[in-house]
């Protein structure tokens, strides 16, 4: 597919993030399927995944849209960034996967124009924040020149009530680094001075508590992002008010938020639910502004529209039976009965947990996590749960699993998608692995899967594994290339409940090969 986006020079000279790298990384929240979604829970109808334009600002190497591209061959995704020696890389990226519909350009966001073409997304992730004025004027200005009429618009930066804490130590660490350029020197100061103010802060004060909460942060951070996102002179945050208000003189509207979870209110007291929950239609997005004042939330991640589209904030009981629903729920105990209504503990992939009682629920979180990478409409989801109940039925099923969606959709335990992802979660004679995640894997343990998420391989063993599924090997094939590579029998490494080492598992490589199968199936790493 040709991209008729000419190449678009900036005049500025070399950016800082030509001298020091900024990671490249997937978003998941600004993935066009789950914006198509959010945009659909809310009376929208925007372009399907499947069949659409993406533009993102400040795209970096390219390690978001790349991704996109790659799972979406009949859309097309242009990329600009300031930086020529990031672009060049993502190129290079392109390059060696064979992608025609993505084009990368060095090119400065205040060349963007009309010539540009309408796009049914566009994507600003980590930008506004951090260029001056004139930028995010246009930045707001291309928002609207370029969206198409139903197109959605995601822009993320930092945010007020938070941010007022994590300027405070910038302002520290900045004044502690102010005559230092090296990023190495200056990130280890950074982190020097506020562990130091830390420490010498009073335990039981506020400042003291802020200050050692702030240390934790920037200790966790890794160097690329406290050196581009703290220590930047000019990056300013905003509440979501004033970027709402800005949008809105530009003819657009604030649609949501990304995270469609931030909506749920069943973890705050009786009285902050009444309150929030009586704001009408017309001041959701005021809504939304006091709920950040009580979170302190930090970081922003907004949905625009344009102000034409009518949107109804009111959702239905039955929301989640027009999508397709997937979730990583597994039983902590395997052999708990299904059938009858004693309590059933299952967890998530990040560690939650929740107690279920009722058969067809429990059949239900079964389901989801055998399924899991893949989505379920909900009729294969209730079909599915009959199925693990013998085929017993009520006339109620379908009211008690759509409550239940209901809530853990709201609340972020189980996801839903307006399309269904493309991949494959057992292999097949050929088994394929994402062409994506084996050149990663060529030069690291994360790599890229087709939710859209990055996922580590386990060791240098997986790493070479991954580059055997290309489709041509069958598994007898395989075995034998990992045989004469590993020899016969395979040591797994072990850890207990506690995370500690325990007996390591003795494996024949073809015992190996269909476990290490499995587990690339899970992680969302096989194509259809």
């Amino acid at each position: 597919m040709n991209i008729q986006t000419e190449h678009r020079h900036p005049n500025a000279g070399p950016t800082p993030y030509d001298e020091v790298y900024y990671p490249g990384h997937v978003y998941g929240l600004t993935h066009p399927n789950h914006l198509a979604t959010i945009a659909a829970v809310y009376g929208m109808q925007s372009a399907p995944a499947e069949r659409c334009r993406v533009l993102e600002l400040g795209c970096g190497v390219g390690g978001n849209l790349l991704p996109m591209a790659f799972q979406y061959p009949s859309s097309e995704f242009v990329g600009v960034d300031l930086s020529g020696v990031t672009i060049e890389r993502g190129q290079r990226n392109i390059a060696t996967l064979g992608l025609s519909n993505i084009k990368l350009l060095h090119c400065d966001i205040m060349n963007v124009d009309a010539g540009f073409g309408e796009f049914d997304y566009i994507l600003a992730h980590g930008v506004y924040s951090w260029v001056p004025p004139a930028v995010r004027e246009k930045m707001m200005m291309i928002f609207k020149q370029n969206l198409a009429p139903r197109g959605v618009c995601y822009v993320s930066y930092n945010a007020h009530p938070f941010s007022h804490l994590r300027d405070m130590v910038r302002d520290m660490m900045r004044y502690h680094t102010r005559r230092l350029t090296g990023m190495k020197e200056k990130v280890g100061q950074a982190r020097a001075i506020l562990k130091f103010l830390s420490d010498g802060s009073k335990a039981n004060s506020v400042h003291g508590a802020v200050m050692r909460d702030q240390y934790n942060r920037v200790l966790k951070s890794p160097d690329e992002l406290l050196f581009h996102d703290d220590l930047d002179d000019g990056a300013e945050a905003f509440l979501l008010h004033e970027v709402a208000e800005d949008a809105s003189r530009h003819g657009l509207q604030y649609l949501g938020d990304a995270d469609f979870s931030r909506r749920y209110l069943a973890g705050y007291s009786e009285e902050v639910r009444a309150t929030l929950q009586r704001f009408p239609e017309s001041e959701f997005m005021a809504r939304d502004q006091y709920q950040d004042f009580i979170d302190g939330n930090g970081f922003r991640r907004t949905l625009l529209c344009h102000d034409s589209i009518s949107l109804s904030r009111q959702i239905d009981l039955d929301f989640v039976t027009r999508f397709h629903l997937l979730s990583t729920t597994n039983p902590v105990d395997p052999d708990a009965c299904v059938t009858d209504d004693s309590a059933m503990e299952f967890e998530n992939q990040d560690g939650s947990r929740v107690t279920v009682t009722n058969p067809l629920l429990k059949a239900a979180y079964l389901c989801l996590g055998r399924a899991w990478p893949r989505a379920l409409s909900f009729d294969e989801l209730l079909d599915g749960a009959r199925a693990l109940l013998g085929d017993r039925q009520a006339d109620d099923d379908q009211r008690v699993l759509t409550e239940a969606m209901f809530i853990l959709a709201c609340s972020g335990e189980v996801s839903f998608l307006l399309s269904r992802p493309f991949l494959l979660k057992e292999a097949t004679v050929h088994p394929q692995a994402s062409l994506l995640a084996r050149r990663q894997a060529q030069t690291g343990p994360l790599v890229t899967n087709l939710l859209h998420q990055t996922v580590q391989l386990e060791d240098d063993r997986t790493r070479d594994f991954l580059q055997l599924l290309d489709g041509a090997r069958t598994i007898d094939q395989i075995t034998a290339e990992m045989t004469e590579k590993f020899g016969p029998t395979i040591r797994i490494d072990q850890k207990d409940s506690a995370g500690q080492p325990a007996e390591p598992l003795l494996l024949s490589t073809r015992e190996s090969v269909q476990r290490s199968l499995a587990m690339v199936g899970k992680l969302g790493l096989l194509v259809a």
